[in-house]
């Protein structure tokens, strides 16, 4: 196939597809928050898949840990071998343990919701959340998904590529329309993406839950190729007016410490190499 053939996000990938393989991972993203337990017939009819053949893919899962089912029930949920991937990649990636400190630090100011996020796929993901000491306040969803185009976090990390292909990447699943705030064209989408790398940061005024503000700033290394963001969030009716800016003053300073965090912990020099040993003298010896 040919490069300009590909015109769709995933074509490239599609174009190197091992169905079961595909099939198999689609099983696994089945499963979150909300859906922690699936029965073989439920798969079935999610995934569009024969009843036989989601029956062998779900065995296969479990045959690897992947997958555990129910004795009682028959009902499958994800296995130990999701979770021990999962730490691979946390610990893999060095992102969390740099940022740590620095959202620690900025949650403890705020004393609102904070989060770290990375890109993956057309969604974000949170990498890790602290939240809130306040009754009232924004949920941390750590390890959960949420859309690009209509999140501060993920207006962020689109900001940290080029325009078009930003563009490309949130319009894949559609700009879907979530309160009347939400940007629903590419071409408005693609002025915000300028905005926010020209001024640093990004703001989500109730564009994905009405009642919730986010601001968020871009993370960026481009010597480890690392991309994500970090954001403050919490309800409008304690996120507004000349508070947004204090939150803003908060944020984008946190970002770059990240990066700073990762660049040196990126070019952090190598151990100096022992000094070569004397030779010994033969003088004595002659």
């Amino acid at each position: 196939m040919r490069s300009a053939e590909l015109n769709t996000v995933d074509d490239l990938s599609r174009s190197c597809d091992v169905a079961s393989v595909r099939k198999a991972l689609q099983i696994l993203c089945e499963f979150d928050a909300q859906t922690p337990r699936l029965g073989t017939s439920e798969v079935s009819r999610r995934l569009g898949l024969p009843k036989s053949t989601a029956h062998n893919l779900l065995r296969t899962l479990e045959s690897l840990d992947f997958l555990k089912q129910d004795a009682v029930d028959r009902h499958w949920g994800l296995g130990p071998r999701v979770y021990e991937l999962g730490l691979r990649f946390s610990q893999s990636t060095h992102l969390v343990s740099a940022a740590m400190p620095h959202l620690e630090a900025l949650a403890q100011a705020t004393r609102e919701t904070v989060k770290l996020a990375i890109l993956s796929g057309d969604d974000l993901l949170v990498m890790a959340a602290i939240e809130s000491p306040y009754q009232l306040h924004t949920r941390g969803d750590e390890g959960e998904r949420a859309p690009l185009h209509c999140t501060g976090l993920g207006k962020a990390l689109l900001a940290t590529l080029p325009i078009p292909q930003a563009v490309a990447i949130a319009s894949h699943r559609g700009l879907k329309k979530f309160t009347q705030h939400t940007i629903t064209t590419a071409a408005r989408l693609a002025e915000e993406l300028t905005r926010i790398q020209a001024d640093g940061f990004s703001l989500d005024r109730e564009e994905n839950e009405a009642g919730v503000v986010c601001v968020a700033a871009p993370i960026s290394v481009q010597a480890s190729k690392t991309h994500a963001a970090v954001s403050v969030s919490a309800p409008s009716s304690r996120l507004h007016g000349s508070l947004i800016q204090d939150c803003i003053q908060r944020v984008v300073p946190t970002a770059r410490a990240v990066e700073q965090a990762l660049g040196a912990r990126r070019q952090r020099p190598a151990a100096p190499a022992a000094p070569p040993a004397k030779a010994k003298s033969n003088r004595g010896n002659r």
